[in-house]
C-alpha cells in the first residue's frame, strides 16, 4: 500500500475498541426485558440518547471503488447526549460524542474516527442517526490498482444510520459510512479525493 503506513497500529486500536465494546455486554448477565406500556401486550421501547452505547458490526468496504469486495470490522463507543436543553423541543439537535474504528480484514484502508453523532427517535422503536467526524487512515494517498487515492492522511468521516430498538438495551442498525477529504466542499491541500463508501450492519448495547 502506497504512502505512509501504520496499519498494524490502527488494527490494534480497532481490536482494542472491539474488546472494550464487548466487556459491558459480557458483564450484563441480567439483561432486562423490554419496558412495557400500560398495555403489556404492546411493549413501548424508545431509543434513549442520554445513555452510553457500545456498537459493533461489519461493513461492505469501498462500494463502487477500487477497494470493493473487502470487509471492515467496526467498533464504536457513543457517549450520552451533551447536557443541554433536555426538556426543550430542540434537544434532538444536541450531539452525542462518539469514537470508533474501521479495520479492513484484507489490508486495505483502515481508519479511526471521533466526532459528533445526532440520535433522533422517529416512530416507536425506529430511530435515525447522522454523524460528522474527523478521521485518520492508513490507506494510500496517491492510489493504485486496488487502493483508493485518498489525498490526505486526515479525512472527514460522515454518514447516517436507520435503527430499530430491539429491547431497552439492544438495537440494530443499517449504516452508510463515507470517508473523504472534502476537496469539493472545502479548500484542502490534497491532490486526490476518491473517497470510500461503506455500507454496514451493526448492533448496539445501551447502558
Amino acid at each position: 500500500m502506497g504512502g505512509f503506513h501504520f496499519g498494524g497500529r490502527l488494527g490494534a486500536i480497532v481490536l482494542a475498541l472491539a474488546v472494550a465494546a464487548w466487556i459491558p455486554i459480557a458483564a450484563a448477565a441480567d439483561l432486562e426485558v423490554a419496558a412495557a406500556s400500560p398495555d403489556p401486550a404492546r411493549p413501548t421501547i424508545a431509543i434513549d440518547p442520554y445513555r452510553y452505547d457500545v456498537r459493533f458490526g461489519a461493513f461492505a468496504h469501498g462500494i463502487g471503488g477500487v477497494e470493493h469486495n473487502t470487509v471492515d470490522i467496526n467498533a464504536e463507543f457513543v457517549f450520552p447526549r451533551l447536557p443541554f436543553g433536555q426538556s426543550e423541543w430542540w434537544s434532538f439537535a444536541v450531539p452525542r460524542p462518539h469514537v470508533g474504528g474501521l479495520g479492513n480484514v484484507s489490508g486495505r484502508t483502515s481508519a479511526v474516527y471521533a466526532g459528533a453523532l445526532w440520535t433522533v427517535p422517529l416512530i416507536e422503536r425506529v430511530f435515525g442517526e447522522a454523524f460528522l467526524d474527523g478521521a485518520v487512515h492508513d490507506g494510500s494517498l496517491t492510489g493504485g490498482p486496488d487502493e483508493a487515492a485518498l489525498g490526505c492522511r486526515a479525512l472527514f468521516h460522515a454518514g447516517f444510520s436507520l435503527g430499530y430498538a430491539i429491547t431497552t438495551e439492544w438495537s440494530a442498525m443499517v449504516t452508510f459510512d463515507h470517508l473523504s477529504n472534502g476537496k469539493s466542499l472545502f479548500d484542502t491541500p490534497c491532490d486526490r479525493n476518491q473517497g470510500l463508501n461503506n455500507y454496514g450492519v451493526r448492533f448496539g448495547y445501551a447502558f
